[in-house]
C-alpha cells in the first residue's frame, strides 16, 4: 500500500495582495526540508504559501553553499546548475508518472531568470511553453537567498476555495561553486522532479 502524500497549508490572504506588496509571510505555515552538504556547507529550505482569489503566492528561503549563477536568459541552457528553486504543480491531482497538460513547473535562479514547462498529452514536458508567473529574488547574504513567486489561478485552472488541494513539489537546485557538479533536494524526496505521482498536497485554509 502506497504512503499518503505529504501535505502543507496555504494561508488565506487579502484579495488586494500582490507580489512584493503586503504579503505577511510570517503568519503562513512553513515546511522545511534539507539537502546533503555541498562544498562543506549545510543546505536547507523553508517554504511558505499564501493565497487569495487571484494568486497562490510562494516564498522559498534557502541556505546553501557560496551562491553562484550564470544563466540570465529565459529557458537558458543549464539554468538548473545555478542556485535557484523549482515549483511544480499537478492541479488536478492525477498523480500519474506522466506529465499531463494540467501539470506545469517554474525553475527560477538567483538572477531571476526562469525556465518553465508544461505537460502534454504524450506525458512529457513541453519546454516551449511560457507561463505568466511573477517572481522576485532577494539575496540575503553570501549563502542565503529568498525567491517569491505568484502564480494565477487562471493559469492553475482551479477555482480557489478553502479546503481545495492541489498537487505540488518544492525543489532547490544548485551545484558545487568550484566544480559546478549538480546537486538538488526537494520536499517530496523524488528521484525525478517531473513525476506527479510523488507530489504532495497544498491545501488552502480559511486563515
Amino acid at each position: 500500500m502506497s504512503a499518503s502524500p505529504k501535505s502543507c497549508q496555504a494561508l488565506r490572504g487579502s484579495d488586494s495582495l500582490r507580489l512584493g506588496k503586503d504579503v505577511d509571510w510570517s503568519k503562513a505555515p512553513a515546511v522545511a526540508f534539507c539537502g546533503k552538504p555541498l562544498a562543506g556547507a549545510a543546505r536547507r529550505a523553508e517554504v511558505r504559501n499564501v493565497w487569495n482569489r487571484h494568486f497562490i503566492f510562494t516564498r522559498f528561503e534557502v541556505e546553501s553553499c557560496r551562491l553562484h549563477a550564470r544563466v540570465r536568459e529565459h529557458d537558458g541552457e543549464g539554468l538548473w546548475l545555478d542556485d535557484g528553486v523549482e515549483i511544480l504543480f499537478d492541479p488536478l491531482r492525477h498523480r500519474t508518472k506522466q506529465y499531463l497538460p494540467d501539470d506545469f513547473a517554474y525553475h527560477i535562479n538567483i538572477l531571476n531568470a526562469v525556465s518553465d514547462d508544461r505537460g502534454t498529452e504524450a506525458g512529457e514536458p513541453d519546454g516551449a511553453w511560457t507561463g505568466n508567473a511573477e517572481h522576485l529574488v532577494h539575496i540575503l547574504g553570501e549563502t542565503r537567498y529568498a525567491i517569491e513567486i505568484a502564480v494565477s489561478w487562471d493559469e492553475i485552472g482551479v477555482n480557489p476555495v478553502a479546503g481545495t488541494a492541489i498537487g505540488v513539489d518544492f525543489c532547490v537546485n544548485g551545484s558545487h561553486p568550484d566544480t559546478w557538479e549538480y546537486d538538488y533536494f526537494d520536499w517530496c524526496g523524488l528521484n525525478l522532479f517531473h513525476d506527479p505521482s510523488g507530489f504532495g498536497d497544498l491545501i488552502l485554509t480559511a486563515g
